[in-house]
């Protein structure tokens, strides 16, 4: 019996039957040993693709808040990427070009 301080903790999965049958094909035609050496190594894969990719929590946004927000943003500014303010905003992609091209229509920003 392993020690304890040795030990993994354990997670439950569920997994749709077609999705876990490609798995335990790949398992057996890899020579992994077990169902739980195919998952750890998948999400270990998958964290490492993960690991420098930008979380942006998007925020609930109106045209008239979207657009007084982008012109803050812009204060000081020679210019802005809409990436950026979607970054710096937690703004919709669409909406941030929306807003930015209706302040230009506005005259407001170039």
């Amino acid at each position: 019996m392993h020690a304890k301080a040795l030990r993994k903790p354990t997670i439950s999965l569920r997994l749709p039957e077609e999705l876990l049958k490609e798995v335990d094909d790949l398992v057996s035609r890899s020579g992994m040993k077990s169902r739980t050496e195919f998952v750890q190594r998948a999400v270990e894969a998958y964290v490492e693709d993960m690991k420098d990719t930008k979380v942006v929590m998007l925020k609930p946004w109106t045209e008239k808040r979207a657009k007084a927000a982008v012109m803050e943003l812009l204060r000081g500014r020679s210019s802005a990427r809409v990436s950026e303010i979607v970054e710096s905003l937690g703004m919709d992609p669409e909406l941030a070009f929306k807003t930015v091209e209706a302040l230009a229509r506005e005259g407001k920003i170039e």
